[in-house]
């Protein structure tokens, strides 16, 4: 009785130890299938249809890091400076202001484009090219337009506002009279301090050029001379270097753009003054700068003496831009369509931003200076 309870035991321990012996045998089995399937497809799991998701996850996070960032492309661009801008200001015609530099200026940080142009006189004309949906609350101080300086509305389109024309000489020039707004013969959209400086704000400027029947929307924007390099990309930069620029229109009136490293940009100066906006104590700063040549001749009368500026017949230029100045040509065509050209004769490529273009005689070009 003992011996067989002995012997029963035994068995039942045999027993086990078989059974546990089995049972890690097939255990051990079927981790090991497991690990030589997985190895055998490299990592990952596989689907029914025999892809690899892991491959696939790792092509796609390939594409999403890609070297190249994505670039944001606004829908609507102002053609004047290629930076974004909204849809209203997109359909409506910029409108831009003739002043007198040596005046009180208002209202000219608020510019998208800056031209001057000499005169005669001991001082320049500036076209102020303004956003005609935000124009500031005071603008000036506003002077008298010329045939010339009327050309240049023409090759970069808009709404040219002046005081008068003081053009004592007769000679051909591109017709804008239908863009032309003349304060001189209105009253009630304009105002005059100290007797003799004439300013307009927003308000009375969308007044009148609305009573006047000028056509504010356009969806046809005027052919600029240069093009904008693409967003996210620069512009191929001079080797010259330009952090300043002196342009010596006389002795009484230097125009100085200095380029600062900090903003990027140049500030203008006047007579060794920086050009500050008086409505906000802004300075007036620019990204992109270009001095043209161009031929002038001066007429005397008994009655007056007159300077004329060739703004048709182009001649050579010069592109600055981050501090660095590179040699341009410029032209016009029978159309009036200005053309800007590099050293390959191919339409110059500038980067996107505010601009300055300072017209000088031909014959002061070796008076200018670029350091």
């Amino acid at each position: 009785m003992k011996t067989f309870k002995s012997g029963n035991f035994a068995r039942t321990v045999a027993f086990f130890l078989i059974a546990v012996a089995v049972i890690c045998t097939i255990g051990f089995a079927a981790n090991g299938w497991q690990s030589f399937t997985n190895d055998g497809n490299n990592s990952g799991d596989v689907d029914s249809s025999g892809s690899n998701n892991s491959d696939n996850t790792d092509d796609n996070t390939q594409n999403n890091n890609s070297d190249e960032p994505t670039v944001y492309i606004p829908k609507y661009v102002d053609y004047l400076t290629g930076l974004e801008t909204s849809e209203a200001e997109y359909y409506t015609r910029p409108t831009v202001f003739v002043m007198n530099s040596s005046n009180p200026l208002y209202g000219i940080s608020s510019s998208l484009m800056t031209v001057e142009l000499p005169t005669e006189a001991q001082d320049t004309r500036l076209m102020v090219y303004m956003n005609s949906t935000v124009l500031p609350g005071k603008i000036g101080s506003l002077a008298p337009t010329r045939k010339y300086i009327d050309n240049i509305a023409k090759y970069f389109g808009g709404i040219l506002v002046s005081y008068g024309n003081d053009d004592s000489m007769s000679y051909d020039g591109f017709n804008i009279s239908s863009t032309r707004f003349d304060l001189s013969g209105k009253t009630g959209y304009h105002y005059t301090e100290y007797t003799h400086f004439v300013y307009t704000n927003g308000d009375l400027i969308n007044a009148g050029i609305s009573s006047s029947g000028i056509v504010t929307y356009s969806n046809q924007k005027a052919s600029i001379p240069f093009a904008f390099a693409d967003f996210g990309k620069q512009a191929v930069l001079g080797t010259v270097s330009a952090a300043k620029i002196i342009l010596p229109y006389s002795t009484s009136s230097e125009t100085k753009l200095t380029y600062s490293e900090e903003n990027q940009k140049y500030t203008l100066s006047k007579s060794q003054q920086p050009k500050k906006d008086l409505l906000n104590d802004k300075a007036a700063e620019y990204d992109n700068v270009f001095v043209l040549f161009a031929d002038a001749t001066t007429y005397e009368t008994q009655a007056a003496s007159e300077m004329i500026l060739d703004t048709v017949s182009g001649g050579v230029g010069i592109y600055a831009n981050k501090g660095y100045a590179k040699e341009i040509r410029w032209s016009v065509d029978t159309e009036g369509n200005m053309l800007f050209t590099d050293e390959l004769g191919e339409k110059l490529t500038v980067n996107r931003g505010t601009s300055y273009i300072g017209f000088m005689k031909s014959s002061r070009i070796k008076d200018v200076t670029i350091s």
